[in-house]
């Protein structure tokens, strides 16, 4: 009988194309995520990146237990400990590492189901995070406190929001005076500790407007220190890079930011910390634009966001204003009182009601 049972218990598993082997998920987690990340096409910081996790928050855990000992009750016990020591985001991350391996087992028939994605399993919440965008005064006063030769770079991250990268891999040629636009078509990145030419993150170039004050630091800046000599070569390169170290490299971000970032910002009274990175200038420029009208899905497209939701959802508390925008509006149509302002067009609907209701006084 139990054999009967079992027969028709696997019968069904392969009708529905859910069998399993279970010596299938005989295969110790660790020799299977080494496997699975050497078969992904991953940019070198993103492959560094997560070895780093399996080898230091995953793999103590997880390495020698087999593919199909692995329980949903284990994950979320496992979660728990690393709540007690890291935040919540990396351990979301964590997690998703995790999961996606997982997934991978599931998909290539070496376990019947993700325990990770089982409805027991939660994921520790992440706070809305919310910043103060800093002012132009303090933007400004940012910026006077870095030496001459790196203020045009922190006029770039100011007035056309680029990240640091995209600053750092700025070349001549990337410029159109003539139009007032700015082409943002590369990068410098770490890979292996040296700076080196990249895409932008996703690999999407776009255009940003140039302000005239940022042109004419720019302008200003070239005359006096003039871009990196090279052959252009294929896209990414150096050749024609306007801002570089005092010895012609590349920026590494790991020393502009402990040698001139964070000086700077002392000088300018501005409190260290990770909400006052340079990316605290990107987050300005963003809200100057919203501020003055330019639209979501602009302001998405220039900061090079892949979703315009995303942008909404990071910037949507910076626009005070749009009550009062509202209000105004109305109150430019329809006046302060009942009676409309004058010049204000009034919608045909409203007008014939309105005629209706005095006749029928």
């Amino acid at each position: 009988m139990d054999a009967d049972r079992f027969l028709i218990e696997i019968s069904s598993q392969l009708m529905r194309g859910q069998y399993v082997d279970t010596r299938a998920g005989s295969t110790p987690f660790s020799e299977y995520a080494s496997a699975w990340l050497d078969r992904q096409i991953l940019e070198p910081t993103s492959h560094t990146a997560v070895e780093l996790r399996l080898r230091v928050h995953i793999k103590p855990t997880w390495g020698s237990t087999l593919l199909i000992q692995i329980r949903a009750a284990d994950v979320q016990g496992w979660i728990r400990v690393l709540q007690s020591t890291l935040a919540p985001s990396y351990v979301r991350l964590i997690a998703v590492n995790v999961s996606t391996i997982l997934n991978a087992a599931v998909q290539g028939g070496l376990i019947a189901s993700n325990p990770c994605r089982a409805k027991s399993v939660k994921l520790p919440s992440v706070p809305a995070k919310r910043f103060r965008p800093w002012s132009a005064e303090q933007t400004l006063k940012v910026l006077s406190a870095h030496a001459d030769r790196y203020q045009a770079l922190v006029a770039v991250a100011a007035g056309c929001g680029l990240r640091q990268g995209e600053c750092f891999g700025v070349r001549v040629h990337d410029i159109d005076f003539l139009r007032g636009e700015l082409h943002v078509r590369q990068q410098i990145r770490l890979v292996n500790g040296a700076p080196a030419a990249a895409l932008p993150k996703y690999g999407r170039t776009r255009t940003v407007p140039l302000p005239e004050w940022v042109a004419n630091s720019r302008a200003a800046h070239i005359a006096e220190l003039p871009p990196l000599v090279g052959e252009p070569a294929s896209e990414p390169s150096l050749a024609g890079l306007v801002f570089y170290g005092r010895e012609h490299k590349p920026m590494n971000r790991n020393y502009f930011n402990s040698y001139i970032w964070r000086p700077a910002l002392q000088s300018a009274g501005v409190p260290r910390g990770r909400e006052n990175g340079m990316h605290a200038l990107r987050h300005s420029c963003a809200s100057t634009w919203l501020e003055h009208g330019v639209s979501i899905k602009a302001v998405s497209e220039y900061l090079g966001h892949a979703d315009p939701g995303f942008t909404l959802r990071v910037y949507t508390h910076v626009m005070p204003s749009s009550g009062e925008k509202a209000r105004n509006a109305m109150d430019a149509a329809f006046g302060a009182g009942c009676e409309p302002a004058e010049g204000a067009s009034i919608p045909g609907a409203l007008l014939a009601h309105e005629s209706t209701t005095k006749g029928g006084n």
